[in-house]
């Protein structure tokens, strides 16, 4: 499976940084706004590797939404090949 080049980078930052971060982190850690990032997490969703979660934060004035690695996502290295 090919990812574009912006999911994979959401993708290896998930992997590296606990298979479990907020979609402002990832969009702090990629330079990107939350949309952008919401939609590579959206691509990733549709392959099955990310489920989007939202969670009540203390503090937080709405839930928080998080990018978690599934399982597939946990075990999936990218390739070049089209699936």
């Amino acid at each position: 499976m090919v990812l574009t080049s912006k999911s994979s980078e959401v993708f290896e930052y998930l992997k590296n940084n606990g298979g479990k971060v907020s979609i402002e982190e990832l969009a702090n850690a990629t330079g990107r706004s939350a949309r952008s990032v919401g939609a590579n997490v959206l691509d990733l969703t549709k392959k099955g590797l990310v489920v989007r979660e939202k969670e009540e934060v203390e503090g937080a004035e709405k839930p928080v939404a998080y990018a978690v690695l599934t399982d597939a996502g946990k075990n999936f290295v990218p390739s070049e090949d089209a699936e």
